[in-house]
């Protein structure tokens, strides 16, 4: 049964894993676009906000899975900003001697987390074998659909467990906001998902997190990455630095992004970008 709960849940992932969503305003004329992670959507969407009010503009917001995503952009050639739920994108790209991301500003960590039901009624721990008990209803991101998915996956290679808590997992989604909906619905005791998402407005009285050893799921740089094809590159430096300012921090802290001594380091480190000379 549960192995074609897995088949059901990954044809799923196929059919739906690309779907993204913008602003109302996507029907008309944008001055920039920016690719982003679900997780971050929040934060992102109050700056965004800002600096459309500010400097009389409107921007565009792709948001999806980050594995979906920077796909989209390699094939597509669009848009001016990709901001992904971990730098392992970056990383990916330079690796294959792509020519896609330039520039790029710091604005917080995620940290993937153990998550449970609010209250935690089952009484677990932060020991991460207990994902590969067949008690529990496990539900994870499957590893090529999104950046948790795929830091999932790295946590479970550390720890030696990948296989055990697959064979042990009940479905397989695409995304952190699916992860949240399976323990929200009940499908899941027991989840792997980013520590932010038990943040938002809508999940912190339905969900708690549990954080791991640093040594087994050590937190993941959130990046916001100029494209090489943005046809105001200018326009996205100045979105960049603003959310990278001690404003742009503060707000990224607020929704679970930074701690406290990592916001005052962070603060500490501000370095703006240049504008390009045209």
């Amino acid at each position: 049964m549960r192995k074609a709960l897995i088949l059901v849940y990954l044809s799923i992932l196929f059919v739906t894993g690309c779907s993204s969503s913008e602003p109302e305003n996507s029907t008309t004329e944008t001055d920039l676009t920016i690719y982003s992670g679900i997780t971050m959507i929040r934060p992102l969407s109050v700056l965004v906000r800002e600096f459309e009010d500010k400097h009389d503009i409107k921007i565009a917001i792709k948001q999806g899975a980050s594995g979906y995503l920077y796909e989209a952009i390699k094939t597509e050639q669009k848009g001016d900003l990709f901001f992904p739920g971990s730098d392992s994108y970056r990383i990916k790209s330079q690796n294959a001697g792509e020519k896609l991301l330039l520039e790029n500003v710091f604005v917080g960590f995620n940290r993937i987390a153990i998550v449970v039901a609010k209250d935690n009624p089952k009484n677990l721990t932060n020991d991460i074998a207990q994902l590969t008990d067949p008690k529990y209803s496990v539900v994870l991101a499957a590893p090529e659909s999104s950046a948790i998915g795929r830091n999932a996956k790295a946590v479970l290679d550390k720890a030696g467990l990948t296989e055990a808590v697959y064979d042990n997992a009940t479905y397989f989604t695409t995304d952190s906001h699916r992860i949240f909906r399976a323990i929200e619905l009940k499908h899941a005791d027991i989840a792997l998902n980013w520590y932010a998402t038990t943040k938002w407005p809508e999940t912190e009285d339905v969900m708690d997190a549990i954080l791991l050893p640093k040594e087994i799921a050590p937190s993941k740089r959130l990046e916001i990455n100029l494209l090489s094809f943005s046809k105001n590159p200018n326009l996205a430096i100045e979105f960049m630095n603003y959310a990278s300012s001690k404003h742009g921090l503060e707000t990224f802290a607020d929704y679970g992004f930074l701690t406290e001594q990592e916001l005052a380091t962070a603060i500490s480190n501000i370095k703006p970008l240049s504008k390009r000379i045209k």
